[in-house]
């Protein structure tokens, strides 16, 4: 038997980029964590953004991250290691007995894979115009 890749769309990955970033900001709001300092006066901006679909602004990246890090962090906080374990591991079959630990578990996945495909985009996108460029010369 062979396998056949299928590649996906940039097309589809652009619209999964903003439904993942319009429901990670929902998501990330409700749990009210803040962050520190530039990134704390910049939360809001950034979800503001997401909720819209303007997923690919490049003031947020920073932000993103320190979201994911204080997703982790707070994880971390409940339970030693396991914010950081979530990002290393599979971690679907791990059965936990702390709502807002397995809640925290989703975010944090939900980030990684907004944050996965978000990147995908851009290389794509810089791929095509590098491509672009060359068939200039």
């Amino acid at each position: 038997m062979s396998y056949i890749r299928r590649e996906e769309s940039l097309e589809t990955m652009v619209a999964r980029a903003i439904g993942e970033g319009c429901n990670f900001a929902d998501s990330y709001a409700r749990t009210g964590l803040s962050l520190e300092g530039y990134h704390h006066r910049k939360l809001p901006e950034t979800l503001a953004r997401l909720d819209c679909g303007d997923v690919f602004d490049t003031r947020d990246d920073d932000c993103i991250t320190a979201m994911g890090d204080a997703l982790v962090a707070e994880a971390n906080a409940i339970s030693p290691g396991y914010g950081s374990r979530v990002l290393n591991i599979c971690t679907y079959e791990d059965l936990l007995f702390d709502e807002q630990l397995e809640h925290l578990r989703w975010l944090i996945l939900r980030w990684e894979s907004f944050s996965h495909v978000r990147q995908q985009v851009r290389g794509r996108l810089a791929a095509r115009r590098l491509i672009a460029d060359l068939g200039e010369h």
